[in-house]
């Protein structure tokens, strides 16, 4: 796994740990615009959030056991996360967020061809991810980065990348 990376960026990553947890969870929190849209009294957004995060860890758990998170570091600051599966065949991103003062940096970018050349140097078949197709910028990095969709929903595309062949 992307143990410990490096990129032109000076961008690299690190296994995720129990010290990560407020940093991950504030930066699903950062990603919540949509809740913060509600106009609720602070504590019951707090609560509200809380939640959210709480379920799709759960969700995660269940779906992906042997997922892997890392914290993506530009020098010494955390400035996303990465999670990631393998299950020997595949490499599938299970969630990708770059803190908002780190975004447009193209540290999302780098941390995406961190995992496919990982794929490639594994053996991997393929690199495979979800996205929000109301999420254009995350949609459109995937598409430039090389991925098909091989499944279109209104809340959720698949999308599929292949290494070439040596």
């Amino acid at each position: 796994m992307l143990a410990d990376t490096q990129s032109p960026l000076l961008l690299h990553t690190r296994p995720g740990g129990a010290q990560d947890a407020p940093f991950l969870r504030a930066l699903f929190d950062s990603h919540c615009a949509h809740l913060h849209a509600l106009g609720l009294p602070p504590a019951a957004l707090q609560a509200l959030v809380d939640q959210q995060y709480a379920f799709r860890q759960a969700d995660y758990g269940r779906r992906f056991p042997q997922a892997r998170t890392l914290i993506a570091l530009a020098g010494h600051e955390p400035i996303g996360a990465l999670v990631l599966d393998d299950d020997d065949d595949t490499l599938h991103i299970v969630d990708l967020a770059v803190a908002p003062h780190s975004r447009g940096c193209g540290h999302g970018r780098t941390l995406v061809r961190q995992v496919q050349a990982q794929a490639r140097e594994m053996g991997r078949q393929a690199v495979t991810l979800s996205v929000d197709p109301l999420n254009q910028p995350a949609l459109r990095l995937y598409l430039a980065l090389g991925f098909e969709a091989t499944e279109q929903q209104p809340v959720q595309w698949r999308m599929l990348w292949r290494p070439l062949p040596s």
